[in-house]
C-alpha cells in the first residue's frame, strides 16, 4: 500500500509541474526517498547479475560472490537496526517521527550505492 501511495505522490508531483524533485511536504519527501531506494535496489540487482553473468565460467568466484552478497544483505539489515533501534512492538514512526521513512530509505540507498560501486569495480577490472 505504501508503494502505491508513494508512486501516486511522485506521479502527481511530476504532472503538476509545481513541485521540485525534492518534495515540499514530508509525505512527498518520503515518497521520493522510497523511489530513490527502489531505483538503487534495481540497479544493484542489475550490476550483481551482470558480474555473475560475466564470470559464469568461474564457479568459485560466483559462489563466493553469492555468499558475500548474502552476508552484505544481512549487514545492511543489522546496520539499519543499529541506526534506528526499536524495542519489540515499537512503531518506528512513533519513536522517530514522520521523518523516519525518509531517513531510513536514504540510509539504505546510500549503502546500496556503495555496494553498486564495489560490484562495478569487478566489471572495470575485467571481471
Amino acid at each position: 500500500m505504501r508503494a502505491i501511495i508513494s508512486l501516486l505522490t511522485i506521479v502527481s508531483c511530476l504532472l503538476s509541474g509545481g513541485s521540485s524533485l525534492y518534495g515540499q511536504t514530508q509525505m512527498e519527501m518520503n515518497a521520493i526517498a522510497a523511489a530513490d531506494f527502489q531505483n538503487a535496489d534495481a540497479r544493484l540487482n542489475s550490476v550483481y547479475k551482470k558480474v555473475l553473468s560475466r564470470n559464469a565460467s568461474n564457479r568459485e568466484f560466483c559462489s563466493d560472490l553469492r555468499e558475500a552478497q548474502r552476508a552484505w544483505i544481512r549487514f545492511v539489515d543489522f546496520h539499519m537496526k543499529t541506526l534506528f533501534p526499536l524495542k519489540e512492538g515499537e512503531n518506528p514512526r512513533e519513536v522517530y517521527g514522520s521523518i523516519f521513512f525518509l531517513e531510513f530509505d536514504t540510509g539504505k540507498t546510500e549503502l546500496f550505492n556503495q555496494r553498486i560501486r564495489q560490484l562495478e569495480g569487478f566489471l572495470h577490472d575485467g571481471r
